[in-house]
């Protein structure tokens, strides 16, 4: 497997990539993480089972994506590749720092213009993703609330019952859904779409941001996230209002969007999340 790291750096850098050092950094929910270095130039590592390549090219093409719309900085990608037995991904390895109010404000500011870019009259994305280790369709749809009910709460709702969590009747919750987001049709902005702490870093006094679950959506759906566990700081906030201002009615809608995060986590982490999530399912019923 390292040979085939080398090769696949070796044609990324130009020149064959030594491995010097290699250091394990830790057994995540669905990957290994590795720091490589050859004395010049380390990489960042994620390795699974060859059957993981589909989800590592998932997540290569979007880092790509975001990186192409100049506005929020991600890690370089070096490249996806397989070898007899794993496949893997191969990211800049980023010197991360203890993050400050100020470079969060200045985060904030290119969010709302990555949110601004034009580039789809539809809701949904070319290609599916996964969100966290879960798969996420993005089949393509002209009405939001049609989209985020199916694609994103019904969706998570089916997962949860298949493995044994019953959150109730499925059809009402997405059809309740589908009724308080039936007259918001909102422009549709490149999300994130898995903007949370855990996903954000201090690099060199700027903020970077990882392991998305793009599509073209609600730009709310970010700022939904980002309020869910630990908000991020006021300067973000009034930076981002300061490019784009968010709708008056984004309460109204805020934990319906939250949902789809708690629906995700509650079948990944069951032990920790299901009652959060049975009071906000409660709330939507009401």
């Amino acid at each position: 497997m390292w040979k085939s790291i080398s090769q696949v750096l070796a044609d990324q850098f130009g020149a064959y990539y030594f491995i010097k050092t290699k250091q394990k950094i830790h057994t995540g929910e669905t990957n290994e993480t590795w720091l490589i270095n050859d004395g010049i130039q380390p990489v960042f590592v994620k390795i699974n089972d060859r059957s993981y390549r589909s989800m590592f090219r998932a997540e290569a093409e979007q880092l790509e994506r975001l990186y192409q719309t100049k506005t929020v900085n991600v890690p370089k990608v070096y490249g996806v590749g397989i070898s007899q037995s794993h496949s893997f991904l191969l990211l800049e390895a980023l010197p991360i720092q203890k993050t400050s109010n100020q470079n969060m404000g200045i985060f904030g500011q290119q969010l709302a213009k990555l949110h601004l870019l034009d580039g789809s009259e539809k809701y949904g994305l070319d290609f599916d993703t996964w969100l966290g280790s879960i798969y996420q369709p993005n089949d393509w749809k002209n009405n939001w609330s049609t989209f985020f009910s199916e694609y994103r709460i019904g969706w998570q709702l089916q997962l949860c019952y298949e493995k044994g969590i019953d959150f109730g009747n499925i059809e009402l919750i997405i059809q309740t859904v589908t009724k308080k987001l039936n007259k918001h049709q909102p422009k549709p902005s490149l999300v994130h779409g898995n903007l949370w702490t855990e996903n954000c870093a201090l690099v060199n006094n700027q903020i970077f941001t990882y392991d998305p679950a793009i599509y073209w959506g609600d730009r709310e759906c970010d700022l939904a996230f980002t309020e869910l566990f630990e908000p991020f700081s006021k300067e973000f906030y009034e930076n981002y209002n300061s490019i784009y201002p968010v709708d008056k009615n984004f309460n109204e809608r805020k934990k319906i969007y939250q949902l789809y995060y708690l629906l995700n986590f509650s079948h990944r982490f069951p032990n920790h999340y299901i009652n959060l999530t049975k009071t906000f399912i409660d709330d939507l019923l009401k």
